[in-house]
Order: C-alpha cells, then sequence, then structure tokens
C-alpha cells in the first residue's frame, strides 16, 4: 500500500470518514472547504462579537443582567470555536506534521467550545424561562447561584474531551504521544465518547423545548400572544429555527451517519451558518442592545457621518447623534 493510501485510510479513522463514501482524493477537498468556510464565519461573528461584548461589557446595566454575560460567553465560544476550526483544519490540508499531543488539545479546545456554545445557548433559553415565570424571586435566585451555574456549565463542557484525551495519554507511551502527526489526529472517535457527546445535545434540546413550552404557555394565559401582538410568537419562532439549524446538524457529525461529499459539506455549512446567526438572532435583535450599540461602533462603521470643510470629524460628537435609535427600537 502507498504512503498516500496509507494516509487516506489514517485520515478517515481518526476523523469520523471511515463509514462516509468519501473517496481519499476528497478528504483533502474537504479539509480545505472547511478551512474557508471556518474562515468565513470567523470574520464575521468576530466582528459581531466585538460590537456585542464591547457594548455590553461598557454599559452598567447591560453587564449586570446575566442574560447578556451569557450572550457574550455564547458569542466568544462562536468566534474561537471558527478561530480553532481553521487552524485544525488548515493543519490538516496541508499535511503539516505536528506534534500528536498538541493536535489532541486543539482538537479537545474546539470541542469544549462547542459544546460550551450549547451550554450557554440552553442557559439563555432556562434564564428567559425563569424570569418569566419567576419574576419576583428571579433576581435573588439568580444572585445566588449565578457563579455555581456557570463553572459547573464549563466543566460539563471540559469534561467529555479533557477524560478521553488523559485516558489516551495513560494507555498510550510518551513516544506516541509527542510524536510527529500529519493526520492530525483525534481520541473523541471512540463509541463511548460520541455516545456521551450525543447524550448530552439530546438533554440540552429536551431543556431549551421545555423552557420554551413553558414560555409560550404562560404568555398565552397571559394574553400577550394575541393576534395583535405577533412580535413574541415570532421572536420565538426565530430563535426555535435558528436552533435547529445549530443543533440538527450534530446529529449525523457525532453519531458519523454515511453520507456522501455534497452531504457533508451540507450539514457542515447549514451547522456553521446555525452559529453564525446566533449573534444576530440573540444579540442584534434585542432592542436594549440595539439602544447602546451606536456608541461603541467603530469609526469605519460610521457611514452616516459626512465631512465638510467647516466640518472637524475629529471632534467629540457622539455616534448617537448620526443615528436614528427610535427607528432602531421599533425594529423586531
Amino acid at each position: 500500500m502507498s504512503n498516500d493510501s496509507n494516509y487516506d485510510v489514517a485520515v478517515k479513522q481518526n476523523t469520523g470518514l471511515l463509514n462516509a463514501t468519501i473517496s481519499g482524493d476528497d478528504i483533502g477537498l474537504l479539509d480545505t472547504v472547511k478551512v474557508c468556510v471556518h474562515g468565513g464565519i470567523f470574520l464575521i461573528t468576530f466582528f459581531l462579537t466585538y460590537l456585542i461584548v464591547v457594548t455590553v461589557f461598557h454599559t452598567a446595566e447591560l453587564r449586570r443582567n446575566v442574560r447578556f454575560v451569557l450572550l457574550c460567553q455564547h458569542c466568544a465560544c462562536v468566534t474561537s470555536f471558527n478561530a480553532v476550526g481553521t487552524i485544525l483544519h488548515g493543519l490538516r490540508a496541508l499535511r503539516m506534521p505536528i506534534n500528536r499531543l498538541t493536535c489532541w488539545v486543539l482538537f479537545d479546545f474546539q470541542v469544549a467550545l462547542g459544546r460550551g456554545m450549547g451550554i450557554t445557548l440552553t442557559l439563555m433559553a432556562l434564564n428567559t424561562c425563569l424570569s418569566i415565570l419567576r419574576p419576583l424571586h428571579y433576581p435573588a435566585l439568580v444572585r445566588r447561584i449565578r457563579s455555581s451555574v456557570m463553572a459547573l456549565a464549563w466543566f460539563v463542557a471540559l469534561l467529555n474531551p479533557v477524560l478521553f484525551t488523559v485516558l489516551a495519554c495513560a494507555q498510550s507511551s510518551w513516544a506516541y504521544v509527542v510524536e510527529l502527526d500529519p493526520v492530525c489526529s483525534t481520541t473523541l472517535e471512540s463509541p463511548a465518547s460520541r455516545f456521551s457527546s450525543l447524550a448530552l445535545v439530546v438533554f440540552l434540546v429536551l431543556l431549551i423545548m421545555t423552557s420554551y413550552v413553558l414560555i409560550y404557555m404562560e404568555g398565552c394565559g397571559a394574553g400577550h400572544f394575541s393576534r395583535s401582538n405577533s412580535s413574541g410568537r415570532r421572536t420565538i419562532l426565530i430563535h426555535m429555527l435558528q436552533m435547529i439549524l445549530y443543533l440538527l446538524p450534530l446529529v449525523p457529525i457525532i453519531t458519523r451517519w454515511k453520507h456522501n461529499m455534497a452531504a457533508t459539506v451540507t450539514n457542515f455549512v447549514v451547522f456553521l451558518v446555525g452559529q453564525a446567526l446566533s449573534p444576530v438572532v440573540y444579540g442584534l435583535r434585542c432592542r436594549e442592545l440595539r439602544e447602546q450599540l451606536p456608541h461603541f461602533l467603530p469609526r469605519w462603521t460610521k457611514v452616516f457621518q459626512t465631512c465638510s470643510g467647516t466640518t472637524d470629524c475629529s471632534s467629540t460628537e457622539t455616534p448617537t447623534q448620526h443615528w436614528n435609535c427610535n427607528n432602531l427600537q421599533n425594529r423586531d
């Protein structure tokens, strides 16, 4: 068997493509496509995350709201996930030999960020549900359990990748662990690892669905979802659609369903598009955030500012003078 054939088999074994109907020649192309998609989504989400994080942490009212803190963490996970994905699949596409332990750590970091995205998404849904169902007890309860819940969330996000990597290191010789690995393999392809990841996804989906069902029932009971007020129903519909785009593609990715090249790329793109929509769906559509956003836009984005011969463009005039925030508030 040739070196290229050995490489293709190794890639399929270590990247979950052994059951897929993808030829060895297409594996490099697939990694190249993933680099491009990850890179494009990274650029978009990085800019949106920058706007959201800067706005939240420079606005005291938003900074005290746990919903926006979770939003910042979620957006940071989305951006970092795509940044690490660009690096990881770039190494694979270039067949660049790199220390095997480094590859394991990179992949573990990306998986932990992916799990963090789902967990923060779930916590935002639970937070909204709690604030609607128990408005009187909500502030005190959130202050009491906020730190503990966030610490537990990130413990769960890190548990699976760290545990299986430690087990792999314990079961392998140190020479194998530090050996150069052009395949850039991972330790998370075992059935136990995939099953635990799938169980977490199912659990998170059930929590999210339960939260939105309870929110909808409470809204119907209070008369908030009347025909004259479709904003609430539209918001729930948009949130659920975004979650479907993000969570459903995870099932074939985790379970390694048999699929061809076109199906693999389509599923991958849908998964990343679902991520890219998160900063818009949960951030920029929020009226409280939109009200403060113009204060923190970079100068080059203020397209409504024009410079004339008598105007000093370096003046301290606030950006809000060039924005109609009332129009933004009325857009949902």
